[in-house]
């Protein structure tokens, strides 16, 4: 019977610990500086395969240094982060996301990185190719 006790003790034990390491991960992993983190890969990874422009890639990182100060200023304010301050965090944080998205699916650039002209060639060191 003591036995069957502390196996199931164990087993409620294992279970209330697992609860909460799931929720943390399916809601990006790491909380706000875990989300923070892979959309700086994400970012570092468009500038890398030339999905992103100079001026997109820079557009992208002011953003997130923008978050990244306002999350610093909120952690420093007082008694840490609230729900409320949490929550618009990662709205702000979400939004970048979709920037992101847009920003890396929005074919500005060809397969050799040229820019794509508005007459539908490709500005190719001055000139044009249609």
């Amino acid at each position: 019977m003591k036995r069957l006790f502390m196996m199931a003790f164990a087993a409620t034990t294992l279970a209330a610990s697992v609860v909460p390491a799931n929720a943390q991960f399916s809601s990006g992993g790491g909380g706000v500086n875990g989300l923070e983190a892979k959309l700086q890969f994400r970012i570092n990874a468009g500038i890398r395969s030339g999905a992103l422009t100079r001026g997109e890639a820079s557009r992208l990182q002011g953003k997130l240094q923008q978050i990244s100060q306002l999350e610093w200023r909120l952690r420093n304010s007082g008694n840490g982060l609230s729900w409320r301050e949490r929550q618009r965090l990662q709205d702000k944080l979400n939004d970048l996301s979709n920037d992101i998205n847009r920003q890396l699916s929005d074919s500005e650039r060809n397969f050799n990185g040229y820019r794509r002209g508005y007459n539908g060639g490709y500005n190719n060191g001055g000139y044009w190719h249609r």
